[in-house]
């Protein structure tokens, strides 16, 4: 045998096995990691891939393994759901350069179902919960991480109904994570009826650099169709977080599922916690969605959001429940258009229903282009500062809040009609140091509410 054959039949035989310290497999270099094909998987876009993947994460949880999923000319198929679960100190590390998993799923294995609908399952990970409402167990969450990065899951697979009308209807969600720590980095989601992401029970969810593109859906709402299905349909869903946790989203963009000429229901949600907690959003696009930040707990929570650009929405942030919750919003833009028909009255840049949550306002630009004379509900806006108005000369008014305009820009803001108003006349707005540009402050006029402008 020569040389050159021997060196030839070693780098053969790295490239198949990877259960060795180093592999070499699509330009991917990780110490410890073993690949899905190793149990099976093909990713040839016809077998059911299903049993390798769940082989291959119980043996790298078992064992402190990384899991590689290759990339594929074509995708991976699950058959079934993924459902793995995780005890105290359990930890799994997924990662990918960019290789699709196509679901085709019919049961509906999970750790926790979370609606009234038939639920699907991709990717299951964590201890089973019997309730959101209660703790149960905690300690046994205690040490658990799940990490996954550069995976697309891609739900077109999936049969799906035209329009979510029954309970007995199905819905999809993407991955289901319970765990202490939960990172998700660099993956698209897509095409996906139902949730991107449920994440329950986290002390530390970090997500990314991630794209969720046609996700989400809404059954019927009771405003509009006298029936309540509106119970799904968000790309990230996280409930009963745990106390004093930090949750952050960074570089991710949302795109909505529309159906039926409805939008998505929620791009991020946060439900079911009772205890205080932090969340940091930075460089953050949504559109397409009833709320892009859809708040209804009572948990006391800080939320931060830097960046972020909110537009084709019913409501940009609803607080619904949440009498504690604080929320800055900062060098960030939010264009209000029109309500797709699905919720009662305008569409809102921001929605305190039975909350008395508090929104700070910061170096932002609020853009106003629905319909002429639109009721602009701002309860709870406390203080908006070095921010410009777009009033579109739409002559849109603010509604029902206490609220200070500081060193700010409205632009053809005003008009014939009121801009001001209140169902409480003990409610005062405030604009001082601040400029009109295009109407004159002459033209701002209130009704059953105090205004003082100090040019």
């Amino acid at each position: 045998m020569n040389i050159r054959f021997i060196i030839l039949f070693g780098l053969f035989h790295l490239s198949i096995f990877s259960f060795g310290s180093v592999t070499f497999q699509n330009d991917i270099i990780i110490e410890n990691k073993i690949s899905v094909l190793d149990f099976g998987a093909l990713g040839n876009g016809i077998a059911d891939d299903s049993d390798a993947f769940e082989k291959a994460i119980l043996y790298c949880v078992k064992n402190g393994k990384t899991l590689y999923i290759p990339k594929s000319k074509k995708s991976y198929n699950l058959n079934k759901s993924i459902r793995i679960e995780l005890v105290r100190g359990d930890k799994i590390k997924i990662i990918s350069n960019q290789a699709i998993i196509s679901p085709k799923i019919t049961d509906t294995r999970s750790a926790y179902k979370l609606t009234p609908f038939k639920e699907h399952v991709f990717i299951s990970i964590g201890r089973k919960i019997n309730s959101i409402h209660t703790l149960e167990n905690p300690d046994e969450n205690i040490g658990t991480e799940i990490f996954i990065s550069g995976l697309i899951i891609d739900g077109v697979q999936q049969e799906i109904t035209k329009n979510v009308d029954s309970f007995d209807d199905d819905i999809y969600i993407a991955a289901q994570l319970i765990a202490e720590k939960v990172s998700v980095e660099n993956c698209v989601f897509t095409n996906i009826l139902g949730y991107g992401l449920r994440i329950h029970d986290v002390l530390n969810s970090t997500i990314t650099k991630c794209k969720f593109k046609n996700v989400g859906g809404r059954g019927y709402t009771q405003f509009a169709n006298k029936i309540d299905m509106d119970a799904f349909g968000d790309a990230i869903y996280h409930a009963k977080v745990s106390e004093n946790a930090n949750i952050t989203i960074n570089d991710c963009s949302f795109e909505g599922k529309i159906s039926n000429k409805k939008r998505s229901r929620s791009a991020l949600t946060f439900e079911y916690s009772i205890f205080p907690y932090n969340v940091s959003m930075n460089n953050i696009d949504i559109q397409g969605y009833a709320k892009c930040l859809h708040i209804e707990e009572t948990a006391k929570t800080i939320f931060r959001l830097n960046n972020v650009k909110f537009k084709d929405f019913n409501f940009a942030i609803a607080n619904v429940l949440n009498d504690s919750s604080k929320i800055y919003l900062n060098k960030s833009i939010i264009k209000v258009g029109f309500n797709d028909g699905n919720d009662h009255g305008d569409a809102l840049a921001f929605l305190n229903y039975h909350s008395t949550a508090q929104i700070y306002v910061s170096d932002s630009e609020l853009d106003f282009n629905g319909r002429q004379n639109a009721y602009q509900s701002v309860v709870g806006l406390v203080k908006v500062e070095r921010s410009t108005i777009k009033g579109n000369n739409t002559n849109f008014f603010f509604a029902d809040s206490n609220t200070i305009f500081s060193y700010c820009k409205f632009i053809n803001f005003g008009g014939s009609e009121m801009s001001f108003f209140s169902n409480d006349p003990q409610k005062k707005y405030k604009i001082e140091e601040s400029k009109f540009i295009g109407n004159p402050y002459s033209s701002v006029k209130s009704k059953n509410v105090t205004l003082e402008i100090n040019e």
